[in-house]
């Protein structure tokens, strides 16, 4: 594209079309292709200073000519230090694997963890819906549980959830047990809330009704695993 300023049918190092361009592929690539920032300037100041005369002689537009020869100029500048043919590209890696590579859950922990880092120095509230979606057990406590158990020294978090992980293992101060009443037809169902801690009776028997089916399910579950369940 530069070469359309330059008269390049004039004898002289950059006679003929392609001349510029191997020029700065020999002179000036390597330094680009490092993106060294000192070495890209060392690189162009050392062109500046060798061919400017060179190129400003070969000038499509006549010296003499002041006004059109300004013009000129400035189209000059405006190529030589262009930037038009840089290009950024940037990605987000989690343990080595860029993240349009992982599962839809191990995303939504990674822009978590990007948001609660960015995010170090607000104290207002944060409200999450339901960041235990597409994850395993496993995942939500070894990777949410711990996220939140920090969060929640320094902020408070209210959280929407159906993971028993979420509820029992960071120790909520409150919980809030939302249920619906009977639907009528293009009317919003009734819905009644419940609060408290995990120390009262009461809210540990809603927690086991709803995060583990009930105390029959909770049974069976440890009937099959064998295991013992003290009164």
């Amino acid at each position: 594209m530069g070469e359309q300023l330059f008269d390049l049918r004039q004898t002289g190092d950059f006679k003929g079309k392609g001349s510029i361009a191997q020029w700065a592929n020999q002179h000036m690539r390597a330094a680009w292709e490092k993106g060294d920032v000192s070495a890209i300037g060392q690189a162009l100041k050392l062109f500046t200073e060798a061919w400017q005369d060179d190129l400003t002689a070969v000038a499509k537009v006549p010296a003499n000519d002041a006004p059109a020869y300004r013009r000129w100029l400035m189209r000059f500048a405006k190529w030589l230090f262009s930037t038009d043919h840089i290009q950024i590209e940037y990605s987000i890696d989690y343990e080595g694997t860029d993240i349009s590579k992982l599962s839809p859950g191990t995303r939504g922990i990674v822009l978590l963890l990007l948001y609660l880092a960015l995010d170090d120095t607000d104290h207002r509230p944060l409200i999450i819906d339901q960041p235990e979606e597409n994850l395993d057990p496993k995942s939500i406590f070894d990777e949410l549980v711990s996220l939140f158990i920090s969060a929640k020294a320094k902020r408070q978090v209210i959280m929407v959830t159906h993971n028993a992980n979420l509820v029992i293992n960071t120790d909520a101060d409150q919980i809030i047990v939302a249920t619906a009443g009977t639907h009528s037809p293009g009317e919003l169902p009734p819905i009644t809330y419940v609060s408290g801690g995990l120390e009262d009776a009461g809210m540990r028997r809603q927690v086991c009704d709803i995060l583990e089916g009930g105390e029959a399910a909770f049974k069976e579950r440890a009937r099959r695993l064998r295991v013992r369940l003290e009164r």
